[in-house]
């Protein structure tokens, strides 16, 4: 097949054969698709072909950045299209998601990579998971208030990894190297202002959805992971530094107004992380004066009436039911957030950034007729 579109949709996976039909069949009416299948033992290679993408297999594992880097240089996909889109084997996009983002870069040169809103699929049958519960409550207040708000002052602090749109001649040079933090969005976001490459833009009107981990064990590495590669990326790429020397300029220094911005969002960081270790001593120094229950009361309440306004926005009243397990999973991600930065003292950078994957459930409605067929044979010889 040609090229016809000016987007190339690249995918890698592995093992992905229930989530990869359903990712391409909502990518592929809207651009090239491309699947690299990174050591699949499964039938990832029929599926996505059978739902219309080209297919490179390789027989190893390597990654996913080196996988994607193998799929770029084997279709030679930045020299034939103007915009590569990376998505993740388990993320879906709306029919008009492509054609947004492009909108939005075509209207600002500027602009380097460009990602959509992402929402957690909340399936009816995990309609009570607490942990599905907590990421979308999750997307949608960090989406609602930080990144539209970064959007706006043109300081968007992370490209999502699920759903980015890349200007081809600014992928080919992020792909280059290999990533030295836990996940690669976080990486790319560091290069592309290290490097001045231009800015990231963050297009709310643009949905996607994606799977996210349904159990506890899952729910927690991932967060740590996430967390310890923006910790990687602050301290590796110097993130949130406004003023840096300059040699041979005057005044002699040199202001960073995205630096200014993360720095003022580090400062947002550092107590909701250290809240738990701070409170407790505090109220009991102050028990004198005020009350030690008002310190719960205040957070309780604060934190319910954030829940509430989520779930009249997101139309989801369940989340008022699953407060309470919101509340303890609140406290336990900024327990993650620690053990991130612990990480991050020990381990700074890896070697390669490997394929850490979660559990991930089947979607409902079932998969198209293309992809039952080629899961036919497999699911045969599993029962025989």
């Amino acid at each position: 097949m040609s090229e016809s579109h000016g987007t190339a949709v690249l995918i890698a996976c592995k093992d992905g054969e229930g989530t990869i039909g359903n990712t391409v069949r909502s990518a592929v009416g809207q651009a090239d698709v491309y699947v690299v299948s990174d050591g699949s033992t499964d039938q990832t290679c029929a599926v996505a072909e059978a739902m219309g993408s080209h297919v490179l297999e390789s027989g190893t594992s390597q990654g996913k950045p080196a996988a994607l880097r193998a799929c770029n240089e084997h279709f030679k996909l930045t020299a034939r299209y103007r915009h590569i889109a990376v998505l993740d084997d388990d993320t879906t996009i709306e029919p008009c998601y492509i054609a947004q983002l492009e909108g939005t870069m075509n209207a600002d040169r500027r602009i380097a990579a460009a990602s959509g809103r992402v929402d957690s699929i909340w399936d009816h049958t995990r309609r009570w998971n607490p942990l599905i519960a907590m990421r979308a409550f999750t997307y949608w207040s960090y989406q609602i208030t930080v990144k539209r708000g970064q959007n706006a002052l043109r300081v968007v602090n992370v490209i999502c990894g699920a759903n980015s749109l890349f200007r081809a001649d600014v992928f080919a040079r992020l792909i280059r190297d290999d990533v030295p933090y836990a996940v690669d969005d976080m990486y790319w976001t560091a290069e592309i202002i290290r490097r001045r490459l231009g800015r990231v833009a963050y297009v709310h009107e643009a949905r996607s959805w994606t799977i996210d981990p349904h159990r506890f064990r899952d729910w927690y590495k991932q967060t740590v992971r996430w967390s310890w590669a923006q910790f990687q990326s602050i301290r590796g790429h110097r993130l949130g530094r406004p003023l840096e020397r300059t040699r041979g300029r005057l005044p002699g220094v040199r202001f960073s107004w995205f630096d200014f911005a993360y720095l003022a969002l580090l400062l947002d960081w550092v107590p909701y992380m250290l809240e738990p270790l701070i409170v407790p001593p505090l109220a009991y120094l102050l028990r004198d004066w005020i009350n030690p229950l008002w310190f719960a009361v205040f957070y309780f309440a604060s934190t319910l009436g954030w829940i509430v306004i989520a779930a009249i926005a997101l139309r989801k009243p369940r989340l008022i039911v699953l407060a309470p397990a919101l509340i303890v999973l609140d406290l336990v991600y900024r327990a993650c957030m620690l053990h991130a930065f612990v990480k991050t003292v020990v381990t700074p950078t890896i070697e390669r950034c490997t394929w850490v994957s979660p559990t991930r459930f089947a979607l409902e409605p079932a998969p198209p007729a293309a992809v039952q067929q080629v899961l036919k044979p497999t699911q045969q010889g599993e029962r025989s």
